[in-house]
Order: structure tokens, then C-alpha cells, then sequence
């Protein structure tokens, strides 16, 4: 090797050094539910969640309990800045500052006090829940006889896109049951987002569960974020976001973790036939969105359907159950 190639090799890799640390942290690091206090004359509790934006940016929401019983938030904006992010931000008059570093956020807030947060990982009560007796498993990683899939273009077969944790990507054109559901069930699905910071709105990781009537409960990363109503995760598409819905919202986990939804759909039946509308209620984590909600479509006998949206979602762990009368 000539000196002259030597010299170009060298700052080659000089700059090629310096992109690496330029590009932080892993977002997957970063990203996530964070827990700690705020310390001036008294400590206070904090509940945040950091949430990737794109292009090495980040927002960091926090939820700080009152003394009044209200629930204050403040949101700081992040950037990288070699393995370290700096947030800044305002809630009122009063200047939030903080560096994130090793899965921790330190900082000050006005003019004494001073907070931090912990990265935390938190899983819903009902991951992994088992089917009770009687139910129909749609999907279990294994058995595929209570689902089907639509044909490729051309009339070919699909496959099932497995993966180690025994769950299904999302395939082409979604899945459906083979069964059709009539009346009075629970649903329990388990479902997983790609992280997709670079993307916005309904672009970041989408899909939906369609009920038996037609109507979609929306599968999005919402994760800090929001979108136009019902299209939010957990919402009924284009018409209801959940009770409890703004970029703070408790239910919504990160990406990369796996999140479930329990819905218990009910119908009234006459001469054995669905009639009237359906109500809903619907458990996202664990927490209940939505009340016994009537839809707006009519109550018929159908498929569940698990939309293709063209994101890598994933599912598992998909059952299905009667439920009594009442």
C-alpha cells in the first residue's frame, strides 16, 4: 500500500469512526417507559416515556401526580449528541433540562429542583394467557387449521412467516378465521410492533383486528404518540378513541414488546340469529378503553380478521371463547 492510499485509508476510517459516534445510542435502548422523582422541597413521583422520532431526535413526556389530585405533564425534546441525548423543555415559565445516558435521565426543572428516571420494562397481566376450556385457538405458533389466508396474485399459496417466539407476521392481505363467530364471545390477542421511528401517523406499524360485524379495533404504534380519531391504537377505527387517549396514555407499550388486547363482544340474539348492534369492551394492557360500547354496524355472524397493512406485525397467542348471556 502506496503512503498516499495509506493516508486516504486512514481518514477513511477516521470518518467512518466519527459517523459511527455520531449516530448514539440503539433507539431500542432509548425508547421505553421510564419511572423516578423529581427532589426540591419534597420528592415527587414520575411516570415518563421517551419516544423516538427520527434522525437521532427523541421526545420525552412526563407525568408528575399533584398535590391538588391533577396529573401535570411537561414535554422536553431530545436530540443525540454522541452517546448521550439532551432534552430541554417547558412547562409554563418554568425551564426542564436533562441528559440521557445508560438508561437513565438526569436533570434540573426551575431553579432548585432536580429529577431522574429509570428505564423500566413493564408486560400486560395478561400476556400469555392460556385458553379456558372450550375456547377455539386461532393461533397458537403451531396448529394454523383455524386460520386461513388469502392467495398470492396468480392463485399461489401462501406460507405462515413463523418466527422463534412462535408467532406469525402479519402475511399478505392479512388472515382470517375460518370459523364464523354469532354471538356472545372474548377474544384474546397478543400482537407485536416493528420499531419504525422514522415514520409518523399511520405509517408507524399498523394493522387492526376486524370483529365479526365488520368494525376494526386499530393496531398502531401509539406509543407517545397520536394520530386523527379512532385511528389511534386500541381506537374504534375513525369513530371512538379509547377513554383514556393523548400522547401520555398509559395503555400503549413500546414497540418491540408484546401487547395485548382482551375484547369481550356481545350481541342479542333472537330466534338464534344476531340482532340489534354489538357493544364492546375492550382491555389494552390490562386497561380497560372502552365501556360496553354499542358499534355502529349491525350484529351478523362473521370471520375475525387480522389486517395487513404492510408493516411486519406480529401475532400470537390468539383464542377465541363464549361468554355467557349477560
Amino acid at each position: 500500500m502506496c503512503r498516499y492510499t495509506a493516508i486516504v485509508v486512514a481518514c477513511v476510517m477516521a470518518w467512518g469512526g466519527l459517523a459511527l459516534a455520531a449516530e448514539g445510542p440503539r433507539v431500542e435502548a432509548v425508547q421505553g417507559l421510564y419511572e423516578g422523582v423529581r427532589q426540591d422541597d419534597a420528592k415527587h413521583k414520575l411516570e415518563a416515556r421517551v419516544v423516538a422520532t427520527g434522525r437521532g431526535t427523541y421526545k420525552l413526556l412526563i407525568r408528575e401526580a399533584a398535590d391538588d389530585g391533577k396529573t401535570e405533564k411537561v414535554e422536553l425534546a431530545g436530540k443525540t449528541q454522541d452517546d448521550a441525548i439532551s432534552f430541554s423543555g417547558k412547562k409554563g415559565e418554568v425551564a426542564w433540562t436533562g441528559t440521557w445516558a445508560e438508561g437513565t435521565v438526569k436533570g434540573l426543572c426551575g431553579a432548585s429542583g432536580m429529577f431522574e428516571l429509570k428505564r423500566i420494562v413493564k408486560e400486560s397481566p395478561t400476556l400469555g394467557a392460556k385458553p379456558p376450556q372450550g375456547a377455539t385457538v386461532l393461533l397458537d405458533g403451531k396448529n394454523f387449521d383455524e386460520m386461513t389466508l388469502r392467495p398470492l396474485p396468480g392463485g399461489a399459496e401462501q406460507e405462515w412467516k413463523k418466527t422463534e417466539e412462535g408467532a406469525i407476521q402479519v402475511p399478505r392481505g392479512g388472515m382470517n378465521s375460518k370459523r364464523t363467530f354469532a354471538g356472545n364471545v372474548k377474544i384474546h390477542v397478543e400482537f407485536k410492533l416493528p420499531l419504525m421511528p422514522e415514520a409518523s401517523d399511520q405509517g408507524r406499524a399498523n394493522s387492526g383486528v376486524y370483529l365479526p360485524n365488520g368494525e376494526e379495533i386499530q393496531v398502531l404504534d401509539s406509543f407517545g404518540m397520536t394520530t386523527y380519531q379512532g385511528g389511534g391504537c386500541g381506537g374504534l377505527y375513525r369513530w371512538k378513541d379509547p377513554d383514556v387517549f393523548d400522547q401520555f396514555s398509559l395503555a400503549s407499550l413500546p414497540p418491540l414488546q408484546w401487547q395485548t388486547y382482551d375484547i369481550e363482544y356481545r350481541v342479542t340474539m333472537q330466534d338464534g340469529k344476531p340482532t340489534g348492534k354489538p357493544h364492546v369492551t375492550v382491555w389494552h394492557n390490562g386497561i380497560k378503553i372502552h365501556d360496553n360500547v354499542e358499534l355502529r354496524n349491525n350484529a351478523r355472524a362473521g370471520v375475525f380478521n387480522f389486517q395487513d397493512h404492510g408493516n411486519a406485525v406480529q401475532y400470537r397467542n390468539i383464542w377465541v371463547a363464549p361468554l355467557d348471556g349477560k
